[in-house]
């Protein structure tokens, strides 16, 4: 699955760029696109038709293009499975490069919440 994800950075490399592509250029791209099963590659080409880019990097723990925090259940799948994984924000495929860092070292925890003003008394006279 990672040679999928590769796949697709490539040809968003490719395809990205507002130039006219050389004739080996429009064959490797061409190559590519036969590599990518269907599915993935018609939901790629709905987010290059709406001018976005359809793989994300995940860098710290954070989309690349959308900027939201990736779970932390999805960030470990990313790191060790080959799994294909979306954003659950923006829908772009997500790719963790192989020397990221997951992001989860530094994650801030809530801060304690101070406890109430004391125990709230039962009603004596209920009836």
């Amino acid at each position: 699955m990672r040679r999928i994800i590769h796949s697709l950075l490539t040809l968003q490399e490719l395809q990205l760029p507002a130039r006219k592509l050389s004739p080996q250029d429009e064959g490797r791209v061409q190559a590519l696109r036969g590599q990518i099963p269907t599915p993935v590659l018609g939901h790629f080409d709905r987010l290059v038709a709406r001018g976005k880019r359809g793989v994300a990097v995940a860098r710290n723990g954070v989309c690349s293009e959308c900027h939201l925090r990736i779970t932390s259940g999805t960030l470990a799948s990313l790191a060790y499975t080959d799994e294909i994984h979306l954003c659950d924000n923006c829908g772009r495929y997500l790719y963790l490069p192989d020397n990221e860092p997951l992001g989860l070292d530094g994650a801030k925890l809530p801060a304690e919440r101070p406890l109430g003003r004391g125990r709230r008394k039962a009603a004596s006279n209920v009836g």
